[in-house]
């Protein structure tokens, strides 16, 4: 911040009464410099105008007293009349005759008449008269020509002080400045006055401004006058009102949001359907200042009997007898079949199904009965009760309404998440069946090519081998059977392979460590792309069988997807244990694909490969771009074997 803008802000920042103080010293003290100066121009001209006025006169005198002495040359009556002269004229500081030829006839200075003085106000022959002001060690001085005999005679000088005029104007301007003071005192005495008067109610206006701030909706700013100020304060004080009053009802609205958050929070976070019953229905009660409370849901099936499921400030024994009682014609059978809220003014004289004695122990008088519903079926009842007489306000049952219909969209939710969860239960059960069933499949089909059709082949290879040495053969039948004999070999190296692929007995043999080593190996050699294996922290640990085939058949599948798509140069697997979990990483430098489009066709290879993942309580992510390279992470929770 710049200084002028710090001045300007401290100036700005002080108090009225001070603002007020300062301007009116401001004002007085500038009008009284001005009327003081003023006068004491006008006063020291009039003055001045005065003692030259007198001066003339006075060496008129002179000139006129001296005619006849200066023409006889009688110096002593000269110096007799200057002598006079200065004794009857404070005023003159010195006297001076000069003859026809100007030489010096008479004067008051102890020796001689200074040549310097002799020299100025030399008077022209035509004047009456000549002044001048010169300065002196004693100050200035007026000096006085005038002729004698129209100059004929000689001439009369006479020089009078200032010191009487400046000491006149200076005791005048002393009076002036007492004068200017006392009218300041008076005139910051009034202000100050005038000011408390005026930022007394300003001052119980900031008060109460300030309480109100501070929470204080009672306060009310005093009324003095019914000026401006007057007007303000009952605007101020009906605003004040207005205030507690929005403030009020802001509160409620609050509290009533409160509690539809606290049900909101409660279902978003998951708590079971009685957790957020009991939270629900202890918000309520607390905002609403009642005393207690419960909730009867409805059972799933149609005309099943109500069950209490939530209950709070009841006794054991009310609790229980509400629970078991009929209904019939209760006033909660009512909301349920009507569906809208409903209100017991007086619980002992209108719920004839429970016993008096036990309401009355129990302390409750009056409760409103809310519908829970969702759907446009009514899925449950919340009472709420008083242990007082109370008038439920059409905002009371609204607030209760809402809550209502929270509750129901929980209720009905619930009830859709367990049939869910039985659904995915069902559907996890059947899934690892038909894995499982695959695999026994696969190995079933892995042993009949490895040891029917593989014989058979080895059989028929050993057969063709004897025709192509059989010297009896001619030449062409000899290469027709050692061609017949590389094509069985190759169609039993295939199957071999195949074998492999549908179930590795390196799998069995040296666990998924090895068997992944070695399928990495055969598919480097057999698609010729660079491939790497490379495991960390699982040397020394041997997976659950169902952790390492998920593992083997989703890094198999990854890698002939890089085979038939990527067009890659090179692929690379990383097997790991971190942080509970194994991860495997599967990442080529091919051209990679929309992940979000694949997933959209229903590429079954990687539906397969999500629902090992997810079987196991893993996860599987993609990550890929037109482009650029692909991985593929696996993480599945550690199960050592």
């Amino acid at each position: 911040m710049k200084l002028p803008e710090r001045i300007l802000n401290r100036i700005t920042a002080v108090s009225i009464t001070a603002k007020t103080l300062g301007m009116v010293t401001g004002v007085v003290f500038i009008l009284g410099v001005a009327v003081m100066l003023q006068v004491r121009a006008r006063l020291e001209r009039e003055l001045r105008a005065d003692l030259e006025t007198r001066g003339v006169a006075i060496a008129r005198s002179l000139a006129t007293r001296s005619t006849d002495p200066l023409q006889a040359g009688n110096d002593s009556v000269l110096r007799q009349l200057i002598r006079d002269t200065l004794e009857n004229n404070p005023d003159v500081s010195y006297a001076f005759i000069l003859d026809a030829g100007g030489e010096v006839a008479a004067h008051s200075f102890n020796q001689s008449v200074p040549p310097d003085l002799l020299k100025v106000n030399m008077l022209d022959g035509a004047q009456s008269y000549q002044a001048q002001t010169l300065q002196s060690e004693e100050g200035p001085i007026t000096d006085i020509a005038v002729p004698i005999l129209d100059g004929k005679s000689g001439l009369a000088r006479l020089g009078l002080s200032h010191q009487r005029l400046e000491a006149s104007v200076a005791r005048i301007t002393w009076e002036l400045v007492g004068v200017m003071a006392a009218v300041l005192a008076l005139g910051l005495g009034a202000a100050y006055v005038l000011t408390r008067l005026f930022t007394r109610p300003l001052l119980a206006l900031v008060e109460t401004a300030q309480a109100v701030s501070r929470g204080d909706m009672q306060a009310k700013a005093p009324w003095y006058m019914g000026d401006e100020i007057g007007e303000l304060a009952a605007s101020f004080n009906a605003m004040t009102a207005d205030l507690d009053r929005s403030h009020a009802e802001l509160l409620r609205r609050m509290s009533e949001l409160s509690a539809l958050d606290a049900t909101a929070t409660a279902i978003s976070v998951g708590q079971r359907l009685g957790e957020v019953l009991q939270t629900a229905l202890d918000k309520v009660l607390g905002i609403m200042d009642l005393q207690a409370g419960w909730i009867f849901l409805n059972g799933e099936e149609p005309q099943s009997a109500l069950r209490l499921a939530a209950r709070s400030g009841l006794s054991a024994a009310f609790a229980g007898e509400e629970a078991t009682r009929d209904l019939g014609q209760c006033v909660c059978n009512r909301v349920l079949q009507e569906g809208r809220a409903l209100i017991v003014r007086d619980i002992c004289a209108e719920c004839a199904s429970l016993s008096p004695d036990l309401i009355r122990s129990e302390g409750l008088v009056t409760h409103a009965s809310v519908p829970l519903a969702a759907g446009g079926r009514v899925l449950g009842v919340m009472n709420t009760a008083s242990s007082q007489a109370r008038e439920f306000t059409p905002d009371d049952l609204t607030l209760l309404s809402v809550v209502g219909r929270q509750l129901g969209i929980a209720i009905e939710n619930a009830r859709l998440w367990e049939e869910v969860k039985e659904k995915e239960t069902l559907r996890q059960h059947f899934l690892e069946r038909v894995i499982a069933a695959q695999e026994t499949e696969r190995q079933r089909l892995a042993r009949e090519l490895h040891d029917e059709a593989a014989q058979t082949l080895t059989a028929l290879s050993l057969g063709l081998r004897r025709l192509q040495d059989d010297p009896n053969l001619s030449l062409p039948q000899r290469k027709l059977a050692g061609d017949l004999k590389s094509q069985t070999t190759a169609l039993a190296s295939d199957l071999h392979r195949l074998a492999v692929e549908l179930r590795p007995s390196a799998l069995d043999r040296v666990g998924l460590i090895g068997a992944l080593g070695q399928y990495v190996q055969e598919f480097k050699r057999r698609y010729s792309l660079e491939a790497q294996f490379e495991s960390d922290n699982l040397e020394h640990i041997r997976l659950s069988p169902e952790i390492e085939t998920s593992l083997y058949r989703i890094v198999q599948e990854a890698l002939t997807n890089v085979a038939r798509h990527a067009q890659a140069r090179s692929v690379s697997v990383l097997l790991q244990a971190r942080d509970g979990q194994i991860v495997a990483t599967v990442e080529d430098d091919g051209k990679g694909f929309d992940p979000a489009q694949v997933q959209a066709k229903g590429r079954l290879g990687l539906f397969g490969m999500q629902e090992r993942a997810a079987m196991l309580g893993g996860s599987l992510n993609i990550e890929s771009a037109p482009g650029r390279e692909t991985t593929v992470f696996v993480k599945i929770p550690l199960s050592i074997s």
